[in-house]
């Protein structure tokens, strides 16, 4: 045992001159000693402060004469697995200066700690990472096992008290507003879109408070931010030199919402370009013959059907009561937020419900989610089922799917082999794709909305099918849609010197949710312009906006207006 126990001692005996390299400023400092205590893992090093001269904190001036000392302990970044604790005897100096106020005062150790303090510079850097990184309660999880023990309180008292990083001349900058309590209470964020960098919180959802911020930073030369009149308002005031851009992304935005409120008030048309769609898809795909032991088969149906259909009813007749409730409150001259406050829904489903011309609508059938992951190995499925006469083995084909990227259940495979089937017996053709633009009820004026503004590229074939259905049973969509491909082409190029055109042809086309859409541009003409043709937008104050949602619920709720504010400008 004593073997060991010295053979561990030498071990940890490092040359002095090393242990002169690990403290935190080496020539301040002379060693008079340092011990090992194996049972707490901890190293101990004693310290005396060596320089012969110390300036007064107040007035500078050197001094020599000491006047006493006495001893600070300082935990230090720890060595391997063992925690170092400092025991730095110091001194206190008469000040030489008469005019001074302070006559005796102690000495600073400006490069290892800050007065008062109880851990190093370096240590309380390394937990200021970890709390911005993570928080109270995991930061001080994860420095228990780092070897630097703190309790998530003092963790978090580091992350609130550490100064604020300068920042540095700004030009364009993102704003933008984020849900400290949604539909109650707002907050304001603020980045430097060249840097990528949130530089400030605000507390509220203000014009004086962005107002007086931007006066703060009279460089800023550029402002991005979404269509709020609160926020133009703001700007116009703290930096009226300042160009304002408005976010891509909202007007886009913006011309879904106008085109979601038209397609509500032509549902009707919406089903009649699904059913043609249907049609031109069984057209493509004839069903396989019957054969084997699948002849006469028929599905039966499931005995809980009615009790779905009964809970639909139910559903539908809630949201008819619930439309005409918002607008009877609406025609009597309630505010939205009031509304919202009255009924216990949310802001946005009192503005969708306003939006809507005729009450909603019964939906009878749902997407099954299978029909989702599937979809992409419909068409190579249809086919082998077709080549194999009706005979193909469901297992099989999943077998083969699977060679192509697939990684979902087999179950999923076999029972769209077994509509197939059954289709066939039926004498109907099959389901070819569990797409809602070719379903009996139709699409939603909501994802028909969605379908308009995406990307042509990332549609797929039965959306794209049914776009030119749904262009052929009006002329009025077949206008809505050209325009639109327009307006999103002036955005993705940003040709902002065509705006004008385009509102000039959308507002005689006599489309109503184009007509509004290109007058309500009026009063931010100038913004939208500067959106359509410089490079800046909201995206990066957007992506920022997501991580601060993310801190905030780390919080579980504790998490204070300062304290979100340190930890995403610390992190930046």
């Amino acid at each position: 045992m004593n073997a060991q126990k010295k053979e561990i001692v030498f071990l940890f005996t490092p040359p002095v001159s090393l242990l002169y390299r690990l403290l935190p400023e080496p020539l301040r400092f002379r060693m008079n000693g340092w011990s090992i205590n194996y049972r707490q893992s901890q190293i101990t090093l004693r310290l005396l402060s060596t320089p012969p001269r110390v300036r007064c904190p107040l007035c500078f001036q050197p001094s020599q004469r000491i006047h006493s000392r006495y001893q600070r302990t300082f935990a230090d970044l720890p060595w391997a697995t063992f925690q170092v604790r400092l025991e730095v005897q110091v001194r206190k100096f008469f000040c030489e200066n008469e005019a001074c106020e302070r006559r005796i005062f102690t000495e600073r150790l400006p490069d290892v700690a800050n007065p008062w303090a109880r851990r190093t510079l370096r240590l309380a850097e390394s937990l200021l990472a970890v709390g911005v990184a993570l928080g109270g309660q995991a930061g001080s999880r994860l420095s228990q096992r780092l070897q630097r023990p703190t309790p998530p309180a003092s963790l978090l008292c580091v992350v609130q008290t550490a100064p604020l990083p300068q920042t540095r001349t700004l030009h364009a900058v993102g704003v933008d507003d984020w849900a400290w309590r949604r539909g109650h209470q707002y907050g304001t964020i603020l980045v430097d879109l060249e840097s990528h960098d949130v530089v400030d919180l605000l507390p509220d959802r203000s014009a004086d408070a962005v107002a007086q911020w931007l006066a703060q930073h009279p460089g800023i030369t550029v402002v991005s931010r979404d269509r709020s009149g609160l926020y133009a308002s703001g700007i116009n005031q703290g930096a009226p030199h300042a160009v304002q851009v408005v976010d891509r992304f909202h007007l886009v935005a913006n011309l879904r919402e106008a085109l979601e409120a038209y397609f509500l008030a032509h549902s009707a048309r919406l089903k009649e370009a699904a059913s043609q769609t249907a049609q031109a898809l069984t057209r493509m795909v004839e069903p396989a013959p019957v054969v084997g032991m699948y002849q006469g088969r028929r599905r039966q149906p499931h005995n809980g059907q009615t009790s779905n259909a009964d809970r639909r009813q139910k559903y539908h007749a809630s949201r008819v009561a619930l439309y005409e409730q918002i607008g009877r409150l609406r025609d009597d001259g309630v505010t939205v937020t009031e509304i919202a406050r009255r009924l216990k829904i949310s802001r946005p489903t009192v503005y969708a419900h306003l939006r809507r011309v005729t009450p909603p609508e019964l939906t009878t059938v749902t997407v099954r989610p299978s029909a989702r992951v599937l979809a992409p190995y419909i068409p190579y499925l249809i086919e082998r089922w077709r080549q194999s006469g009706g005979r193909a083995d469901g297992m099989q084909l999943w077998r083969e799917i699977q060679a192509q990227g697939y990684r979902h259940s087999a179950r999923t495979v076999t029972r769209f082999i077994t509509e197939l089937r059954r289709a066939s017996e039926a004498g109907r053709p099959p389901e070819v794709e569990q797409s809602p633009y070719a379903r009996s009820q139709g699409p939603s004026a909501r994802s028909v909305s969605f379908l308009m503004v995406s990307r042509p590229e990332k549609r797929s074939r039965v959306a794209r099918l049914y776009l030119e259905q749904l262009c052929q049973v009006n002329d009025e969509f077949a206008q809505l849609y050209e325009l639109t491909v327009a307006f999103l082409t002036l955005v993705r190029e940003r040709r902002g010197e065509d705006l004008e055109v385009w509102r000039a042809q959308a507002m005689s086309s006599g489309v109503e949710p184009l007509v509004r859409f290109a007058e309500g541009m009026q009063d931010d003409l100038a913004a939208i312009q500067a959106g359509l043709t410089l490079p800046w937008s909201n995206g990066v104050t957007e992506g920022h906006i997501n991580r601060l949602k993310l801190l905030k619920r780390q919080g579980y709720g504790r998490a204070h207006v300062g304290l979100l504010r340190q930890r995403m400008v610390q992190a930046s």
